[in-house]
């Protein structure tokens, strides 16, 4: 079985939902860094703005749609997902979508770098696998943040197409989180955007993005 990716302390893989979602925190990254509304209202607590995400310019409100692990949302599409809100101590529902995924040798490359440039672990991906960055956006309009702001990142995890582990054709089974980057910037409104990292079974389309805490609102995303 393939390991995990995730830089996130407690994190293992599994053969169920639960063993491959309950421990994944999600994380943003950024290939453009130097994207950010001048008209925009919405400001960051540190300067500049974080090398990874940024606010989405003269972005509103979404309207999100109901999804499910029978019907996925296609890229672009709006959902619902638990995100944990220190500001009250419990999980607030924001809209999140997943706008472009990339994968290959390139994007290996440009994992690794952006780890690099976050001080982190870059985990080598097996002869079978290869990184996919998921970019994303969400919106943290309606989100209490307090005098503090919120990071931008969601909990997301990978699975099969069936919600499960992703069961590979040896019998094995396969599963990761996110990747845990810009841990740095916080918002206090505003869509807000920034990318997932995560391994992927070179060649494997069949699989779920699932964004939102384990147990709480999620809402799934199909994988390319």
């Amino acid at each position: 079985m393939a390991g995990m990716l995730c830089l996130c302390s407690g994190c293992s893989s599994g053969s169920s939902t639960e063993s491959s979602q309950a421990a994944g925190i999600s994380s943003a990254v950024s290939a453009d860094s130097r994207v950010v509304s001048e008209e925009s209202e919405v400001s960051a607590v540190k300067t500049p703005y974080s090398v990874f995400s940024y606010v989405v310019k003269e972005a509103e409100t979404p309207a999100a749609a109901d999804a499910s692990v029978e019907k996925p949302l296609a890229l672009g599409e709006w959902g619902m997902a638990a995100k944990y809100c220190t500001e009250h101590n419990y999980y607030l529902d924001v809209p999140v979508r997943i706008t472009a995924i990339r994968r290959g040798a390139a994007v290996n490359n440009e994992v690794r770098e952006l780890m690099a440039q976050s001080e982190q672990y870059f985990f080598e991906p097996s002869e079978n696998e290869e990184y996919a960055i998921a970019e994303y956006e969400i919106c943290l309009n309606d989100f209490s943040v307090g005098k503090g702001g919120t990071l931008c990142d969601i909990t997301a995890f990978i699975t099969g197409e069936d919600g499960e582990a992703l069961a590979l054709e040896d019998g094995s089974y396969w599963g990761t989180t996110v990747s845990c980057l810009d841990q740095e910037t916080y918002f206090y409104e505003g869509v807000i955007h920034s990318m997932m990292a995560f391994r992927i079974v070179k060649g494997c389309s069949d699989y779920l993005v699932i964004a939102g805490e384990y147990g709480k609102t999620q809402t799934f995303f199909k994988g390319q």
